[in-house]
């Protein structure tokens, strides 16, 4: 069997990687890190620390140990073409290009073995002060009910809206849009800002209405879990300010109910898998106090 690496590396960061120690594929592979910030039974994150650094570092593995995860992955299209970590890799930079506020993607890199992906990987910048959206709105959740997070839910939806618009309008489809995909990083004055990551599927798509299931998915992903966690009031006002309109006229009822019906199949398994807990977070945030 034949054993091929290949490694990318956006160059401002080469020398980070290499006084980090990361700068080859089986250095990245075998990394333990300094904090395990996912796993699954095919995948894990690590968070690194290079010293000297002031910059954080995730590295998200997948590793495909056996021919049956190689041939599934053969039919998912990495046999020839890009590996996940690839297309995420190039996803984000795209996302970048156009204006949208995506994790900054460092490097990728892959083993094949005789052309099947082994194990691949990517490397993204850590966002300062930032926490997935689904592990703040679950902490969150404990002061909904004070006159502060009443106020402070309102607008981390409509900038949250605001920037998924802003996405959308690009072009650009996301594809995996729930909140576990989403960073949240509060600014001054209880404003708040949002990345988005694991972007492995996401495209970009001239025609609106070529690109319009996925849009529809999209905000079906965004509402998935929202049910649990905000009032029907809450959910209107993110679609209000999405849509940018102040009603819902029948053209735009008949939409939100394709994205409703969709929503209600991505459900349980996306509040399971809140409830185990097992995505991938960043840990820099300080909780916010909303009482």
């Amino acid at each position: 069997m034949i054993v091929t690496d290949s490694m990318v590396v956006d160059k401002p960061y080469a020398g980070m990687l290499q006084r980090g120690g990361l700068s080859s594929v089986s250095a990245v592979l075998y990394r333990e890190g300094d904090q395990l910030a996912a796993w699954s039974r095919t995948t894990d994150v690590i968070r690194c620390d290079p010293q000297g650094e002031s910059t954080s570092i995730y590295v998200k593995r997948y590793h495909y140990p056996t021919w049956r995860h190689r041939l599934r992955g053969m039919f998912r299209g990495t046999l020839f073409r890009r590996s996940r970590a690839r297309s995420e890799y190039r996803a984000l930079k795209q996302m970048r290009r156009l204006g949208i506020q995506a994790v900054r993607p460092v490097a990728f890199g892959e083993r094949r073995i005789s052309l099947f992906v082994r194990s691949c990987f990517l490397i993204t910048e850590s966002v300062p002060d930032a926490m997935p959206l689904s592990a703040f709105i679950q902490e969150f959740g404990e002061h909904r009910g004070s006159p502060r997070s009443i106020q402070i839910r309102r607008e981390i939806l409509v900038s949250l809206a605001r920037q998924v618009r802003h996405m959308h309008e690009a072009g650009f489809v996301h594809r995996d849009l729930f909140w576990r995909n989403v960073l949240i990083r509060c600014l001054p004055g209880d404003r708040f800002e949002f990345y988005f990551l694991d972007a492995s599927v996401g495209r970009w798509i001239r025609m609106r209405r070529r690109r319009e299931d996925s849009i529809v998915a999209d905000i079906a992903a965004m509402g998935a879990a929202a049910p649990h966690f905000c009032s029907k009031a809450d959910q209107l006002r993110f679609l209000l300010e999405y849509l940018g309109v102040k009603t819902l006229d029948p053209e735009n009822r008949a939409w939100l109910r394709r994205v409703q019906t969709q929503s209600d199949l991505l459900r349980p398994s996306e509040l399971e898998r809140l409830r185990r807990g097992r995505v991938f977070s960043q840990t820099d945030a300080e909780p916010i106090d909303v009482g």
